[in-house]
Order: C-alpha cells, then sequence, then structure tokens
C-alpha cells in the first residue's frame, strides 16, 4: 500500500469481514499492518490515538447481504 504521507490508514474489507490498520509509513510505503475481523476493538495509532470498536461493521455487514 503507498503511503502518502498518511500517518495512520484504515482499510475496511466488508467482503472479507475484516479491518486493516496501516502505519508506520516510510518510503512511500507502511512497514506496519495489522488485520482484525468485524467485531474487535482496533487501536489507531498516534496521531489518530483512538480504540475504535468495529462491532457495529459487524452487524452492518450482515444487513448488506
Amino acid at each position: 500500500m503507498y503511503a502518502a504521507g498518511i500517518p495512520v490508514h484504515l482499510l475496511i474489507d466488508r467482503d472479507d469481514g475484516s479491518v486493516v490498520v496501516y502505519d508506520q509509513p516510510e518510503n512511500g510505503r507502511y512497514l506496519h499492518a495489522e488485520k482484525s475481523p468485524f467485531g474487535a476493538s482496533v487501536e489507531l495509532p498516534d496521531p489518530v490515538g483512538i480504540i475504535l470498536d468495529t462491532a457495529p461493521s459487524q452487524s452492518s455487514s450482515a444487513d448488506t447481504l
């Protein structure tokens, strides 16, 4: 994934039922990625600095099937 000056990137994959947090950008790429299933609490590192509850994403993805 290309890191164009974006310190934290959150990818929500509704087809896969997962979220991926990319961080630690260096030389146009992210050095770290962490994948979690919908329903997990996901930490978005600084400068965002929050914990995101993805449980609402879990139920809304089932509504679209």
